[in-house]
């Protein structure tokens, strides 16, 4: 059973903030924070996150009680529109689980929220209990500065909570949908005028393209502006039609697409939709994609860990998992198998008794903390690589790159530390485990070796040029081991 939550938040700037928000998903046991963007314009956080239905839930209750604390919406602006903290918390299903059943999450997080939070709460999509509730963009349109005057009426109470804001949180909607597409198109122009009459000729409530919402916002960052969609119904308007058709009515004004933007993840199919419009290639293309005629004919495992572990360390995007993730994952491969060795040095099989094997393996980290530690290390470095990319005269620049740093360098810190004990660990094992194992300790010596040393390297980079820490001794203790194991396995 897999769900996805993609919640949106009334923060893009701060960036200590947006990793107290990312912090509170993952530190919830089954969940993976698949995605976070964020962005100063729109001033707002979009984190896309999945796993078993309860967890999920846990890890949006968590990721709102953060915004509630840490966002002041007294104090806040941004283009997009938006009614509080935690301004939107959608649930789709992915695979074993029903929208009635994602319905039944957004109903019960939206009582908790009201409950524990003193929220009020609306419920849109599947969730609605009114059909003009349905639409996001209804219930936004009061925005944050209509919002108390709203709750008061009729038309406009909340499903759940109070009717009234949160003094500095505003209100939340949450509900269950299907798949949805995020696709900002930025145009070579600042005439919002010329944004705005794109967004309503492309946008279906004013009879453009059918499940398409749009709206034309200016990004003062930039200095240009932004055709913002949604698409709802990626079976029958997809990115490739949008791109086209607003970049037919930016031509004929005499402007163009300069870029554009996902918010979140795209699935395989608006993928394909894209390039049979954009690059006219026949439909359907679904047969003519080489990895999916290999899952078809059962020769490639799509969701197998190397195949995946090895994708992302391949990627040659620059907020990827890199290095540093190799190296817990490379660590991780190491403890298992030393633990293996130390499973079969058991009953006498070698020098240590099983008394010292125990003492020996209770020093160990667990698996679970590795790939744990190797996820923590793509997102320090994410948000290391977010702040670096700030505008040189942002004020808040250098606050928020001093904050990054901190993970950035804590993370390789901890998988230092991590390494040596493996590594020492295995060359005991080597030395005095059962012999016909020691090419299994060795080789965790050496991935020991390997993940420490890539975790110095990171510690240094990511630090001020100033403060670069040196970690000589853990080095040379796991060359010391890595010695020893190599000389125990001849």
């Amino acid at each position: 059973m897999l769900v996805e939550c993609v919640p949106n938040f009334s923060e893009g700037r701060d960036l200590a903030t947006i990793e107290r928000l990312a912090a509170a998903v993952t530190a919830v046991p089954g969940v993976a924070l698949l995605d976070r963007h964020s962005d100063p314009d729109h001033h707002r956080t979009v984190l896309t996150f999945a796993g078993a239905p309860a967890a999920v839930s846990e890890a949006a209750f968590r990721a709102v009680a953060v915004a509630v604390e840490a966002i002041d919406m007294r104090r806040h602006t941004g283009v997009h529109p938006r009614l509080g903290a935690a301004d939107v918390v959608p649930f789709v299903p992915l695979r074993g689980v029903t929208m009635q059943e994602c319905v039944a999450l957004a109903d019960a997080l939206a009582e908790r929220l009201a409950r524990e939070l003193e929220l009020p709460v609306y419920l849109y999509g599947h969730a609605a209990r009114r059909p003009e509730r349905a639409r996001l963009p209804w219930l936004r349109r009061p925005e944050l500065e209509g919002l108390a005057e709203a709750l008061a009426t009729p038309e406009r109470a909340p499903d759940v909570g109070p009717a009234r804001p949160h003094p500095t949180a505003g209100a939340t909607v949450v509900g269950a949908r299907g798949l949805l597409l995020a696709f900002n198109l930025d145009l070579a122009s600042s005439d919002l005028a010329l944004a705005k009459r794109i967004a309503r000729a492309i946008r279906e409530s004013s009879g453009g393209l059918p499940g398409v919402q749009a709206r034309g916002l200016t990004l003062p960052l930039q200095g240009r502006v932004q055709v913002t969609t949604n698409l709802t119904d990626l079976s029958r308007s997809g990115p490739g039609l949008v791109f086209a058709e607003v970049e037919r009515l930016a031509q004929a004004e005499g402007t163009r697409v300069a870029a554009c933007e996902l918010v979140g993840l795209m699935p395989r199919a608006a993928v394909r939709e894209a390039a049979e419009v954009l690059l006219r290639l026949p439909a359907p293309l679904a047969g003519r994609v080489l990895e999916d005629r290999l899952e078809a004919a059962a020769l490639l495992d799509p969701g197998g860990p190397l195949e995946r572990t090895t994708a992302l360390l391949a990627s040659p995007a620059p907020d990827a998992p890199g290095g540093g993730t190799g190296g817990a994952l490379a660590l991780a491969l190491g403890l298992a198998a030393l633990r293996k060795a130390i499973a079969l040095s058991r009953g006498g099989k070698g020098a240590l008794d099983d008394a010292a094997l125990d003492a020996l393996e209770a020093d160990l980290p667990t698996e679970g903390e590795l790939l744990l530690l190797a996820r923590e290390d793509h997102e320090a470095w994410a948000g290391l690589l977010a702040a670096l990319q700030r505008p040189k005269d942002d004020p808040g620049r250098a606050a928020a790159v001093k904050a990054a740093r901190r993970p950035a360098v804590a993370v390789p810190e901890r998988l230092i530390g991590l390494a040596a004990l493996v590594g020492e660990a295995a060359a005991r094992v080597a030395r005095e485990g059962n012999p016909n194992l020691v090419n299994d300790a060795a080789l965790a010596a050496e991935l020991a070796l390997a993940a420490g040393r890539v975790g110095r390297l990171n510690a240094r980079a990511n630090a001020p040029r100033a403060e670069r820490p040196d970690h000589a001794e853990a080095l040379a203790r796991l060359e010391a081991a890595v010695a020893t194991a190599r000389a125990a396995a001849g």
